[in-house]
């Protein structure tokens, strides 16, 4: 438990919301493990699970999926335009400066790709997948 809040209930109904980790909830792999898409009951429950037994991290689903993604979709990369581009840039821009100095402790998060820039319905950037972070 951390500042009131009960990590064992994250846990439970992670498991719950994805029949412990079950292949139809699964949409997409990674270095670090698989991808799951579930509603958690809270709707809005961010958090990690560092254990040698589970490990995991919560956060949301961002809507457009990856930059490459879109960039390499006609119909999306149409959409995108220099407005909506320059927003992504200063959006990432602004991530990597908070992961910088944002914080007491920096992160550098050494593995910036068009693969790990999310992008939701209004193209705002969301950075992922931390796995060779320091």
């Amino acid at each position: 438990t951390v500042l009131g809040f009960n990590g064992r209930i994250l846990h439970d109904n992670i498991i719950e919301a994805t029949e412990d980790f079950s292949s139809d909830y699964c949409i997409g792999s990674g270095g670090y493990g698989s991808v799951y898409k579930a509603a958690l009951p809270s709707g809005q429950m961010y958090g990690f699970c560092s254990h040698p037994n589970h490990s995991f991290l919560v956060y949301e689903h961002v809507e457009r999926g990856s930059l490459r993604m879109v960039l390499s979709n006609n119909e999306q990369s149409k959409e995108l335009d220099w407005k909506k581009r320059l927003n992504v840039v200063n959006g990432l821009a602004n991530a990597l400066s908070y992961m910088h100095h944002g914080h007491s402790h920096p992160v550098v998060h050494r593995d910036i790709s068009s693969n790990n820039v999310l992008l939701d319905l209004d193209y705002e950037v969301r950075v992922s997948d931390f796995g060779t972070a320091r």
